[in-house]
């Protein structure tokens, strides 16, 4: 054998050393590989679990606020509301209930200087008649 045909043969065994080298190496990443799209496979149904789950809780959360909204409506409206009858009631009952009492009291007063009795007297307690 001459050194051409043994650097020939190293150079065979050599290519064919890194043949199987890089078929191992292909071979293992193809394992990963494999691996890989097994937890992404997994990451996306998750995620698209979680999704759906947030949309529902989306939707809920905004059906609530709607809710709430119109418990606040209602609640302004019964507010306005009770001020009308209060405002009402009070013109209703407090102004002749005012004017009943301020008739008694004129008319208490009246009887009592006639009958010459406490209403006669003037604020130093003298009486007004003397």
């Amino acid at each position: 054998m001459s050194a051409i045909d043994l650097a020939a043969v190293i150079l065979s065994i050599t290519c064919l050393a890194l043949i199987a080298v890089a078929t191992l190496v292909t071979i293992r990443l193809r394992g990963a590989l494999g691996e890989v799209r097994t937890v992404i496979d997994e990451v996306r149904a998750d995620a698209a679990a979680q999704h759906g789950r947030l949309d529902r809780q989306g939707a809920a959360v905004d059906a609530e606020l709607h809710r709430i909204d119109g418990l606040v409506e209602r609640a302004d409206r019964v507010t306005a509301r009770a001020d009308t009858l209060s405002k009402v009631t009070y013109g209703a009952i407090a102004r002749p209930v005012i004017r009943t009492a301020a008739v008694v009291k004129g008319t208490t007063r009246a009887a009592q200087r006639l009958r010459g009795g406490p209403a006669d007297r003037q604020e130093d307690g003298t009486c007004s008649s003397e």
